[in-house]
């Protein structure tokens, strides 16, 4: 039973190849890290190579005591790294993804090592706020096209960093409204996805056999099933609840490429 165990949470917790420390550590504590995985010290030892960093490993088991993988993720993490060898500051992030993935790297710096208010969100990073420091670098690093987006912004103190991934990802020529937390208190328009956006879970194109959820954002159907039965039950952009709809065909017609439309409960983030 324990190494079943083991087994189940390397499956679900391995740093992948090229993944950054602090993405990681958002994706472990997203899949549930801090809730249902608890570890004594000598479990925590039998875990092996989950970070691909051996320094980091080591730190996993190193505390006694029944813990969370989460905090012990925190912990080795947090001694074995500096703020500034845990992140890469960029001079430029391209596209849209790059974007709100270098938006959660700085939040999870702030949370882990800053002396800001943010970290008390240790637990659920995504209610942390922007900062003035995380403002400033996600805005400095923009590419133009999305400059101008960040632009019809007014940086406030409220200003939860959740709602500006959700408002970069959406921002398109006819731009959704700036987040509500900002000065710009304008109620966003529907998103609808293009063909030209990848699917978030697996980062491949959207083609065809898609599913947009109530909230508005795409993704491959199956990508989106898998996510919702095992991973979330909410859309994984802006954090909204959804469910997957039952009366959705298992395999649509080859040459259609309609879009199914899954419900949600209504809780809006912004």
């Amino acid at each position: 039973e324990s190494q079943l165990k083991l087994q189940e949470i390397r499956q679900r917790f391995t740093r992948l190849p090229d993944q950054s420390l602090l993405l990681w550590l958002y994706d472990c504590w997203f899949a549930g890290a801090n809730v249902d995985v608890l570890l004594n010290s000598y479990e925590a030892r039998q875990l092996g190579s989950l970070s691909r960093d051996a320094a980091i490993d080591r730190g996993i088991g190193r505390r006694v005591g029944t813990l969370s993988l989460w905090r012990r993720l925190v912990a080795s993490v947090r001694e074995t790294y500096t703020a500034n060898e845990v992140i890469v500051y960029r001079d430029r992030w391209n596209t849209k993804l790059e974007g709100v993935h270098y938006l959660t790297e700085l939040t999870m710096v702030d949370i882990l090592y800053r002396n800001t208010r943010n970290t008390q969100f240790l637990d659920d990073p995504d209610e942390a706020f922007c900062t003035w420091r995380i403002w400033e670098a996600f805005k400095r690093s923009a590419p133009p096209f999305y400059a101008k987006a960040l632009s019809a912004i007014t940086w406030d103190t409220d200003l939860k960093v959740l709602k500006l991934k959700a408002y970069v990802w959406d921002y398109r020529l006819k731009p959704s409204s700036p987040p509500r937390d900002s000065y710009v208190e304008i109620q966003p328009k529907k998103y609808a996805a293009s063909g030209d956006d990848p699917c978030t879970i697996c980062h491949e194109e959207l083609s065809r056999n898609t599913c947009e959820l109530e909230c508005g954002h795409e993704f491959h159907r199956e990508c989106i099933r898998t996510w919702l039965q095992e991973h979330s039950s909410t859309c994984p952009i802006c954090r909204d609840y959804a469910v997957f709809p039952t009366d959705v065909p298992e395999r649509p017609a080859r040459n259609n490429s309609k879009r199914y439309k899954a419900k949600a409960w209504k809780r809006s983030v912004f």
